[in-house]
């Protein structure tokens, strides 16, 4: 009797420690770890949401495709940029078929940028990044496509007669570039810039100079 009453507290003991367990683990850390998230950086708690008048467009931490010529291009994606998955190429770097996309990526990029030598084009962004996704490209890409976009936001305003003059365009592309640049490590690391900030901030340009209305984003 002494030994049943000995199993029933130790199986009762270890009951009330799984439930404070579970509700300490599985409730109250969780909880606050998300209040803490939410109070300190909001937008980065609920995922960087892209915010433009209301309407959510994806996330900062994911890129997209921006076809246009007045957009900074993200880096090429095996994936299509499919926003429900991620993945690099299916072949290996050192194959025919891989060397054969990044030469259509280098003449992609050289076709949309014709005043930039080939020498100058960073390696990050005519290959493939490996999740597919990835928003950032090398502050030194961004400038080199700088001028092709200055220019062809001025070329647009001009079409739909909502001319901006070119030295605002030029003035707020550069900021832009400038203002949203990072370092991925502190003194020796490399300088980039989230192609997806640099794109929305564009968008929220041309918007607030009426060159596009948001009925026509997708």
């Amino acid at each position: 009797m002494v030994k049943n009453r000995e199993f029933f507290n130790l199986v009762r003991s270890s009951f009330v420690l799984l439930a404070v367990c579970v509700l300490v683990m599985g409730f109250a850390i969780p909880t606050a770890t998300s209040l803490i998230a939410e109070t300190i950086d909001p937008g980065a708690a609920n995922g960087s949401q892209i915010n433009i008048n209301g309407t959510i467009y994806g996330s900062y931490y994911l890129a997209q495709a921006f076809n246009q010529s007045y957009f900074f291009q993200p880096r090429p994606s095996a994936i299509a940029y499919n926003q429900t998955a991620s993945g690099s190429p299916g072949c290996s770097p050192n194959t025919n078929q891989s060397l054969n996309q990044t030469l259509s990526n280098i003449n992609q990029f050289e076709n949309m940028n014709p005043n930039v030598t080939i020498s100058k084009i960073p390696g990050e962004v005519v290959m493939d990044s490996a999740s597919g996704l990835d928003p950032n490209i090398p502050l030194n890409a961004a400038k080199l496509e700088q001028g092709r976009v200055i220019q062809s936001i001025y070329l647009l305003s001009e079409k739909v007669n909502r001319i901006v003059s070119e030295k605002s365009i030029t003035s707020f592309v550069m900021n832009l570039v400038n203002s949203t640049e990072k370092q991925d490590f502190p003194i020796f690391g490399s300088f980039y810039v989230n192609v997806m900030t640099l794109d929305v901030g564009i968008l929220e340009f041309m918007l607030q100079n009426g060159i596009i209305q948001q009925s026509q984003l997708s």
